[in-house]
């Protein structure tokens, strides 16, 4: 699981802390010893740099605990016991089985995401199409078939009547992603976000027809309804600051 921490000065505490040094005790109203509450995020991996994104822009108090993995892993820490506030994943069916054993307490879409053909720097396999990757000379990684950029992956080549023979199956978009970047594939399906943030490393990416691109569903989980900064969190996360962050880094708008 991963820490993010707002850098934002707290300056009670630290006004707490130097009249302690100075041999002076503070107000027992000033809010010394009071720490900002946790709001653990569960996270699909193919938000890595949007949720970091929103760390830094979202200013409601709490620290955020991150814990980034496949929908369809973050489903089943759910369902295992894990414990969440905000849960947010790469497609409604994934956010299904955590929705059905009442673990939610409220839920929205709050973004879309197309599929795309993500390319190797260089192009190495000269990949112009989803149907050149029918070629035993390329190299092809997707999503396994139970996650959601597997289904979405299979959406999109069942739609062009492509068949692949040998490709990678991957437990997330972003493993797929580190394949094509790496050049272990010549070329990979992703999120056209995941394509985006990979552009400084080389990668370029086909648009497709993608005839129902995944739809991102946030909720708030019944453990989260009960803590104030969770709640104020999700609020901020399905209000207007986030879908900005949310289109800023290419996502579609929800219901697109």
């Amino acid at each position: 699981m991963r820490f993010i921490r707002h850098n934002r000065p707290l300056l009670a505490a630290a006004a707490a802390l130097l009249a302690v040094a100075a041999g002076c005790s503070a107000p027992a109203d000033s809010g010394a010893g009071t720490q900002a509450p946790d709001i653990t995020v569960f996270a699909a991996a193919s938000l890595t740099d949007v949720i970091e994104a929103m760390d830094e822009a979202y200013d409601g108090g709490g620290r955020l605990r991150i814990n980034l993995g496949s929908s369809a892993q973050l489903s089943g820490q759910l369902l295992s016991g894990a414990k969440a506030d905000i849960v947010i994943t790469a497609d409604l069916e994934a956010m299904d089985a955590v929705r059905e054993e009442g673990l939610t307490a409220s839920g929205r879409v709050v973004a879309g995401n197309a599929t795309v053909l993500a390319l190797a720097p260089g192009n190495p396999g000269k990949v112009s199409s989803l149907a050149d990757l029918s070629s035993e000379e390329v190299q092809t990684a997707v999503c396994a078939a139970s996650v959601p950029c597997g289904r979405a992956a299979a959406r999109v080549l069942e739609s062009a009547g492509v068949a692949l023979d040998g490709e990678s199956r991957e437990d997330s978009a972003r493993a797929v992603l580190t394949k094509v970047t790496t050049g272990q594939a010549d070329a990979g399906l992703v999120y056209q976000t995941d394509a985006l943030s990979a552009a400084n490393q080389g990668v370029t990416y086909v648009e497709l027809n993608d005839p129902e691109p995944n739809q991102y569903p946030a909720a708030l989980t019944a453990e989260g309804a009960k803590h104030e900064a969770a709640v104020r969190f999700y609020e901020w996360l399905t209000g207007e600051d986030a879908a900005r962050i949310f289109r800023e880094a290419g996502f579609l708008p929800p219901g697109q």
